[in-house]
């Protein structure tokens, strides 16, 4: 009887799965009957965005500037740059360490200053451009030029 129970259970077994492949066939095709394409002409922000999404990014410029602009851009005085401000570059690169002496940085006003002041202005300006002992070149910003670094030494000693 073994034989024959395995044969009855494989016979239902194969119907219900028939039975479901027929149903998932059946709801596929209903659902490709019933299924309505969308108008894009019914959202026009879909439209705008898509029209931002191929968009150019850039433009290349051909055509050459007329001769009179670059004859004023020739005859224009260079303008001459400012001064760097010292408090701003303090501010900005050296007032974290030396405002609460880190790493043995000397606060501005301290007495620690006297001894750096001692041995002129040149040393302290070459200390504070390459960096001495844990403080880097120009306090870790490469981006100041030496005449900023210079003003926020300036700016510290007016303290």
């Amino acid at each position: 009887m073994g034989k024959h129970e395995d044969k009855l259970f494989m016979k239902r077994f194969s119907l219900v799965i028939g039975i479901l492949v027929a149903i998932t066939v059946v709801i596929m095709i209903l659902a490709s009957t019933y299924q309505k394409e969308p108008d894009p002409s019914e959202n026009p922000s879909k439209l705008a965005l898509a029209a931002d999404r191929v968009a150019p990014v850039g433009a290349v410029r051909t055509e050459m500037p007329a001769a009179e602009a670059l004859v004023q851009a020739a005859a224009a005085p260079e303008q001459v740059a400012s001064a760097p401000d010292g408090a701003a570059t303090y501010a900005s690169a050296c007032q974290a360490c030396h405002m609460v002496g880190a790493a043995g940085a000397p606060v501005p006003g301290s007495d620690a200053w006297a001894e750096r002041v001692a041995k002129g202005a040149d040393a302290l300006y070459a200390n504070a451009i390459n960096g001495i002992n844990a403080m880097p070149a120009k306090g870790g910003r490469m981006d100041l030029s030496d005449e900023a670094v210079r003003a926020a030494v300036d700016h510290m000693l007016a303290q």
